[in-house]
């Protein structure tokens, strides 16, 4: 496949993950600020592959580093699609630009007591990012990260809570942005607590096309 069908096909894809999205929330995903904490809750399966893939695959077109934490129902579509982009996924991994990470292993490893482990986790994750900085050719890095939902899932609402603040003090301590999204369906909610929700600074759900998006102040600063 020449260059320009890679890219054409790039674009096609793109603009198939967006489909179901308004402008505001396309260009979020596509060109997140450093120190933006954005959820989706969501009910739909393949517009959350579709959110995450758009996410990640517009980080690796502008030479960012992207580190996927990924549950099994999302980690072969998303990589599935990158891959129809015409990415070298091996590459760009052995460059250190794309890891991907199972999120209920590293949820294993972050709670080695069964409870969260902030050293652990400032530590592991801490560790993930500068190895992904040094390994971007513009110094940036984002995150996508699900093991909140399957804490939620679980009905661990505590350590819910507790991990997404970690996320923010990582968010704010390093300068990256994190996209995160929560089943509802499986988690047993209409709709996600309004706790969770002022943990972020995008809430994705809240959106129509006609909307303009919202914003709030999360827990870090900006």
């Amino acid at each position: 496949m020449s260059v320009k069908q890679t890219r054409g096909r790039q674009v096609n894809l793109r603009k198939e993950a967006s489909s179901f999205m308004s402008f505001d929330q396309r260009s979020l995903l596509a060109n997140p600020h450093p120190r933006r904490h954005i959820v989706f809750p969501y009910n739909d399966e393949a517009k959350a592959i579709n959110a995450v893939h758009l996410f990640a695959s517009s980080g690796l077109s502008k030479g960012e580093s992207v580190v996927l934490i990924m549950t099994d129902r999302h980690s072969g579509p998303v990589i599935g699609r990158l891959a129809a982009e015409g990415l070298d996924l091996e590459a760009l991994k052995r460059a250190g630009q794309l890891e991907c990470i199972n999120a209920a292993e590293m949820l294993q490893t972050l709670m080695p007591n069964g409870k969260l482990s902030k050293t652990i986790f400032d530590d592991t994750v801490g560790g993930l990012i500068g190895r992904a900085r040094q390994s971007s050719p513009i110094g940036r890095v984002r995150l996508f990260g699900a093991m909140v939902t399957i804490l939620l899932e679980s009905n661990n609402f505590s350590a819910t809570e507790r991990l997404e603040e970690m996320w923010n003090e990582v968010i704010e301590k390093h300068s990256v942005s994190l996209l995160c999204t929560y089943t509802l369906l499986a988690s047993g909610y209409a709709k996600l607590p309004d706790s969770l929700l002022k943990l972020h600074n995008h809430d994705m759900s809240s959106w129509t096309p006609e909307d303009p998006p919202v914003h709030r102040e999360a827990s870090a600063n900006d």
